[in-house]
């Protein structure tokens, strides 16, 4: 079986996490890089394109 990519390394079930562990790398990505508006400015200047978030209707 394949370990969680979150970083605790435990074993899953088949997916890439345990649940919940995404949620917890997301929010330890945006705590290490100063916040979600600068997370998105590195993945916008990764992409080389503006991320828009979409509405919940779409």
């Amino acid at each position: 079986m394949p370990n969680c990519i979150c970083g605790c390394e435990q074993p899953t079930k088949g997916g890439k996490f345990l649940p919940g562990h995404d949620q917890k790398l997301r929010a330890a990505i945006e705590k290490q890089v100063g916040g979600l508006e600068v997370l998105r400015e590195i993945a916008e200047a990764h992409l080389g394109r503006k991320i828009v978030a979409k509405e919940a209707s779409e």
